[in-house]
């Protein structure tokens, strides 16, 4: 499939953008960049934060994004006062998993092709824009030619935010972790690394090269839409967050079903347990995961739970 072709057959999308806010685990994986807290605020501000009560239970639902620039990330009274209460925060991924050193070789394991090159995996068009637009960056293709299509978007994507001022080291999970920590909370995951990592390691060739088009037709605007998405969630509009993700998705269903339902359908068996035990629980989850038709915020919803957006 040609990129001409690819363009005038799709609408504009905003699917790498999505994809970024939603699995930040790849990132620790493949940026070097040091384990500090992010630089929060104590400010007034309506988050994107909901609180889901049952007869013994309560949770918090905070939705993040995760790759900020520094002093973006403000804290709200209410998120201020749902951390104090919770006596366990529930993230994504144990980000000290995230940046071991096995889980760097897994990841480096996973992202690389082993006998091949991305010449073997994807069309001549496809690889002459890669090579174009890598080193339109800066960055040397040759180095990165025996990348995974997946694993060369991601790279291409993340570099990109990070010349941005963008880094996971300033995301909201970040922020959380470190003071869950030095707090002496409970830290619990949804997820592995390795799970997070076969998302997208699973994809088909197609998907694959379909992805690095994507990233490749979006890399120009990247910063510019990321600033929006930043924007929306740091006011917690919802119907704007839940707008750019339908549009995000509106042509990888197979991918808004993967990373996205699956995902949150998979989270409520470990939520439901723990709204039917006493005690208060902190979820710190990608926004994105709490907007939306099929959000973990719907679901609870349609399970009978009173939810309010604080």
């Amino acid at each position: 499939m040609s990129f001409n072709q690819w363009t005038m057959d799709r609408k504009p999308k905003r699917a790498v953008l999505a994809l970024l806010a939603i699995v930040f685990s790849l990132s620790l994986g493949a940026a070097t960049v040091a384990a500090q807290q992010s630089p929060a605020t104590e400010k007034t501000s309506r988050g994107c934060l909901w609180e889901v009560s049952s007869e013994k239970g309560t949770l918090f639902l905070l939705g993040t994004v995760h790759l900020l620039k520094p002093g973006t990330h403000t804290v709200s009274p209410a998120a201020a006062a749902a951390f104090q209460q919770a006596g366990t925060i529930l993230l994504e991924l144990d980000l000290d998993e995230g940046e071991s050193p096995e889980s760097r070789q897994m990841f480096a394991r996973k992202a690389t092709l082993q006998g091949e090159t991305l010449e073997d995996k994807v069309s001549r068009e496809t690889l002459d824009l890669a090579k174009d637009k890598t080193e339109a960056l800066g960055l040397p293709f040759e180095r990165l030619r025996n990348l995974k299509p997946w694993s060369l978007s991601l790279t291409l994507s993340l570099f990109k935010l990070q010349t941005l001022g963008f880094d996971p080291k300033h995301g909201v999970d970040r922020y959380y972790f470190e003071k869950g920590k030095q707090a002496g909370k409970e830290i619990r995951a949804l997820e592995t690394m390795e799970y997070q990592l076969d998302l997208f390691d699973g994809m088909s060739d197609r998907l694959q090269e379909e992805f690095l088009l994507q990233t490749l037709g979006e890399l120009d605007r990247l910063g510019e839409e990321t600033e929006q998405l930043v924007q929306a969630w740091s006011g917690g509009e919802v119907e704007v967050l839940a707008e750019l993700m339908r549009k995000s998705f509106e042509d990888y269903p197979g991918l808004y079903q993967r990373l996205i339902v699956e995902r949150n359908k998979n989270w409520l068996l470990e939520i439901d347990p723990i709204l039917d035990r006493p005690g208060t629980t902190l979820l710190v989850v990608g926004a994105l995961h709490l907007v939306g038709p099929e959000s973990v915020v719907a679901l609870l919803e349609k399970q009978g739970y009173t939810v309010k957006q604080l």
